[in-house]
This record gives C-alpha cells, structure tokens and sequence, in this order.
C-alpha cells in the first residue's frame, strides 16, 4: 500500500485521538532560535505544525494524503488566514518548495515513511546554508507502565499480518545519519495522553497498522479495548474515567 493511503479514512480519528507534543518541546526549540522559517514534511492533521506555529514560526505544512490535508488546513484555518501558514501537496522527496527557503525542516511521526537518500538531497535543496533538520516521534514503548504494557499485549495480536511496528513507527537511531549526516542530538520529553474509552478507540484505530474502521476485525479490537479499559480505568475528577498512555516524545535535531 503507497504510504500516502495508509491513512486515508483514518484523518478525523488521527486529529481527534493522536496525542499532541510537549511545550517544552517548543520551548527548547525557542531558545535555540529555531522557529523562523520551517517546512513541516509528513505534517498529517497539523498536530506538530499547531505547536511551530504557538511558537511563532511561519510554516510551510507539505502533506501527500488529501484526508489529513483539508483536516489540517480546517484546523489551522486561522494561521492560513493570517499568512503565517501554507498548506500544500507534495513529499519529502519533492516537496515543491523553492531552494534555500527555510532554516528549519521537522518531520513528526513521518520519517519512517520517507526514502533516506532522496529525502535527504530535497533537504539539502530547500534549507539555507546553516539549515538544521528536526525529526520527532512520540512513542508509548519502552517505558515502564503497567497501562502501556497491557494495551501492548491487547493490540498486539491485531496488528496488520506481514508487518512489524517496530520497523515502521520509527526510523531506527542507527539510521538517523542517512537523513542527518553532519551529526545530532538527542532530548527527551515525557508526554502522558490521558484517554477516555472513546479516545482510545480513536487512537487504536488511527494507527496505520491496526484495523481500520472498515476492517471485520475492528470490532474485536475494540471488545479487547473495552476489556482493557474497564480493567484499568481510574476515575478523574471532572473527566470521569480514564486510562493514562505514557508516550515520551523523541526529538533528534541535525543537520545534512
């Protein structure tokens, strides 16, 4: 399946459920003076282009998949309004933004998807002489939990056949220098995402390697969640019950 529809049908679950990222996270890129001018690769339903922009960036958002693309310019209408925002077709490999354009290139949750060597010459072609590259994920494995480990074990036996998540939900850091040859650094933010049951349904069900809504097997994975939720759900003053997902949002700065 071309990596542009893994997703389509999948945009306003995405939006809805997908866990945002830190302010900490955008304040660490503020001191470094980083948020000018910055091209937002893979930017889905706008989730890490909400955060360049609270930062004063002014973004250009390049997303392949029309479903998360009207989602992202629908939710971001303000700042298109504004000027500080474009939204447009195109990839990492051809992004159809003009050479030396921005300083600052960032790709959340979306690198996986991209080819290294062709992704990495379209970097080279847009970003300014000193340009840096920002690549992101938030991810909920790895860390000690017992809600993360459990809904680890209930989703597991869903996922898509043929397919391991551990190769295709994150660029693995030993191939980081195929997209950022001259060098990164790393930090760490933690980032809990509170869920309601109808929250985490969303979130099971926008992951591109779990069922679809369309797919039979949606429903049992959704029985399995509500089995999980009623297990471990605690009682929030004011949000009724919840279960809490432990992501840490993994941030790589470099440069090519």
């Amino acid at each position: 399946m071309p990596n542009a529809e893994r997703f389509l049908g999948r945009a306003e679950v995405y939006a809805a459920a997908r866990p945002s990222y830190p302010p900490e996270l955008r304040d660490w890129l503020a001191a470094r003076h980083l948020l000018g001018t910055v091209a937002d690769i893979g930017a889905g339903t706008g989730l890490f282009t909400q955060l360049l922009l609270a930062g004063g960036a002014r973004v250009s958002a390049v997303e392949p998949n029309p479903d998360m693309r009207a989602q992202l310019a629908a939710r971001l209408a303000a700042a298109v309004q504004a000027g500080q925002l474009t939204v447009q077709d195109g990839t990492s490999e051809a992004t159809g933004l003009p050479e030396q354009s921005v300083s600052l290139v960032t790709a959340a949750q979306a690198a996986h998807w991209f080819d290294p060597e062709r992704t990495l010459a379209e970097f080279r072609r847009i970003l300014t002489p000193d340009g840096r590259v920002l690549l992101v994920w938030n991810d909920w494995r790895g860390v000690a939990a017992p809600f993360n480990e459990a809904y680890g074990q209930a989703v597991s036996q869903f996922y898509r056949e043929g397919e391991n998540p551990l190769q295709i939900s994150r660029v693995p850091e030993g191939d980081l220098p195929r997209f950022m040859p001259g060098g990164y650094e790393t930090v760490i933010f933690d980032n809990p995402l509170p869920l309601s049951r109808e929250r985490l349904h969303g979130l099971a069900s926008s992951i591109s390697y779990l069922p679809a809504p369309s797919d039979p097997a949606h429903a049992l994975m959704t029985a399995a969640l509500d089995d999980l939720f009623a297990a471990h759900a605690h009682e929030q003053e004011e949000m009724g019950q919840q279960v809490t997902l432990h992501y840490r949002t993994h941030a790589f700065l470099g440069r090519v």
